[in-house]
């Protein structure tokens, strides 16, 4: 397959790995983290706490090469629930105690439909949890999220990492 003039692998050439935390050695998770990281999107000091907590982390790769990343995290009390409140609908905040994140695709790889294998991954890994929250500044992904029974919540809030972008609040029901 050929994407901006270079040879790329297919998608069915891909290994898609889902595991916890604590079954992924320190080398995994360097490499997760950095790749997270590297989307700019988080905040690289408290990442490394999350990473331990998440429920489930999926990485995939192109031989060796790690180019994708999800996860269904806990997000710290305090954050999902401002989260919530920012998008004007607070009182449903506990009804979503797990986030899916951290879904990232190295820009050599997008436009294969990956974010939504990398979402089922992390469904899947969480057990088909309901009552799991997602954010996102990027159109593109309203349709993956909305293949999975993401809904709109609330309106769209300044982002605290940068607050010229706005985030859109997303849930899958809790029932």
């Amino acid at each position: 397959m050929m994407i901006g003039g270079k040879r790329m692998a297919s998608s069915t050439d891909f290994i898609l790995k889902t595991v916890a935390p604590s079954d992924m050695s320190d080398e995994a998770k360097d490499a997760f983290k950095a790749l997270v990281i590297s989307a700019g999107e988080v905040n690289a000091q408290t990442l490394p706490a999350l990473v331990e907590a998440a429920v489930a982390l999926v990485m995939l790769y192109d031989g060796d090469k790690l180019f994708g990343t999800a996860a269904v995290k806990r997000p710290h009390d305090s954050h999902r629930r401002d989260y919530f409140r920012k998008a004007k609908v607070g009182a449903s905040a506990d009804s979503y105690l797990l986030e899916l994140g951290w879904i990232v695709v190295h820009l050599d790889y997008r436009g294969q439909h990956l974010a939504s294998k990398l979402i089922g991954a992390a469904l899947e890994g969480a057990g088909g949890s309901k009552g799991i929250y997602a954010t996102t500044k990027n159109d593109k992904m309203l349709g993956p999220l909305a293949k999975f029974g993401f809904v709109v919540q609330g309106e769209p809030f300044p982002s605290s990492l940068d607050n010229t972008v706005n985030l859109t609040l997303f849930a899958r029901s809790s029932t």
